[in-house]
């Protein structure tokens, strides 16, 4: 998959979603099968824009992603896109009005198609909308779908919603909404070197601090190391059987390998266990631990 910065320019003729896509939920979902069909069918690429940071607005009171850019990459790269077009929302990018954005992305894009979500807005203060996006389009010669809300089980789909919802622990829900399980990506670094002790191997996860997090807690988990899939209990926040209060993301791997240290790895979160709490011992704890990790035989 191509990685392209929308200063730059591309003459291949693509279909482009255009939107933030932030959580690439089911509604995105949606709009991005629809690029993809479209560029198959018309022999065009499929494009998808989004921004490479977090957007910092005062109306925006939480700024964590619920997948950072890296992240949304790889998911674009598994939908199927060819190319992702991104750019930086930072001051100057934020005051481009609606018509500029447009023409500055005609002028070093070759666009058949535009496919956006019935809410979009673009330009200073979100003064464009699907309607002008319509109207510049076919000015161009070419055409602007627009997809329609999407719902789930009666309830519109939106990051916030899905923010809320991971906020709460309620995994599955979230998992609903998202179309798929909401994963963590990141390096391996040290923690207690503890887990060894007790035969449990553990993976402390380093994260961008602009990355959202489930509630606090322990949940049931798959970790990929080298591309192999492993059964895990994935803890959220602190130590407290060590004294500890430190938000940490460290998972308990149920597998044999190597170091893991300085490794990027892929956790998949599939269901909540339990309230973190502090136990007797480390030994209790221990015990505990392995019945986590048991999680997919307790289903």
């Amino acid at each position: 998959m191509l990685d392209i910065k929308f200063e730059n320019s591309f003459e291949k003729p693509i279909c482009l979603a255009l939107g933030f896509f932030d959580s690439v939920h089911i509604g995105h979902r949606a709009i991005l099968s629809k690029v993809k069909k479209y560029a198959e069918k018309n022999n065009c690429l499929s494009a998808v824009f989004t921004f490479n940071n977090a957007i910092v607005m005062p109306i925006r009171q939480d700024k964590r992603q619920v997948y950072t850019f890296d992240e949304r990459i790889a998911i674009f790269e598994t939908l199927g896109m060819d190319i992702v077009i991104h750019t930086a929302f930072d001051n100057e990018f934020m005051h481009i009005d609606a018509e500029n954005f447009l023409n500055e992305l005609f002028s070093r894009f070759c666009i058949k198609h535009i496919i956006c979500g019935h809410d979009f807005g673009y330009g200073y203060r979100k003064c464009g909308n699907v309607e002008s996006l319509s109207e510049y389009c076919h000015k161009q010669g070419i055409e602007a779908t627009v997809v329609d809300r999407i719902c789930a089980d009666g309830e519109r789909i939106s990051t916030t919603k899905i923010k809320n919802l991971l906020h709460s622990g309620n995994i599955e829900a979230a998992n609903g909404f998202l179309g798929d399980s909401f994963k963590i990506t990141g390096k391996v670094v040290h923690g207690r070197n503890e887990g060894h002790l007790y035969g449990i191997p553990t993976a402390n996860t380093d994260l961008p601090t602009d990355k959202f997090l489930p509630s606090f807690g322990v949940y049931g988990t798959y970790i990929y190391i080298d591309g192999k899939k492993y059964r895990a209990a994935t803890n959220i926040g602190g130590q407290p059987t060590f004294g500890k209060s430190d938000t940490v993301v460290e998972s308990m791997i149920d597998g044999k390998f190597g170091s893991l240290y300085g490794k990027t790895v892929k956790i998949e979160f599939v269901k909540r266990l339990r309230d973190i709490c502090a136990f007797s011992s480390p030994d209790e704890l221990a015990k505990q631990i392995h019945k986590d990790i048991s999680w997919r035989n307790q289903c």
